[in-house]
């Protein structure tokens, strides 16, 4: 028998009407990368987290990048 580590079929469901009508909101604006829900969902992960600020990136890539210049590191840096 298997045993899933995360059911997020389960886990989506829960929330599914919600997410579909925050997904149509921000399609029917076309507000991808800036207005008012990116800017609701970096001030709740910055209270999740802790901090008081928070950005949301395209990617990983970019959010690596960001930490890194966040760092001070530059080419060379050991």
């Amino acid at each position: 028998m298997a045993i899933p580590l995360l059911d997020l079929k389960r886990e989506y469901a829960t929330i599914k009407d919600e997410v579909q009508d925050a997904l149509s909101a921000t399609l029917a604006t076309m507000h991808l990368l800036k207005g008012e829900n990116v800017a609701a969902f970096e001030r709740e992960v910055a209270a999740y987290i802790g901090t008081a600020h928070a950005s949301g990136v395209a990617s990983g890539t970019d959010a690596l990048l960001l930490a890194v210049l966040g760092l001070g590191l530059g080419a060379g840096t050991k």
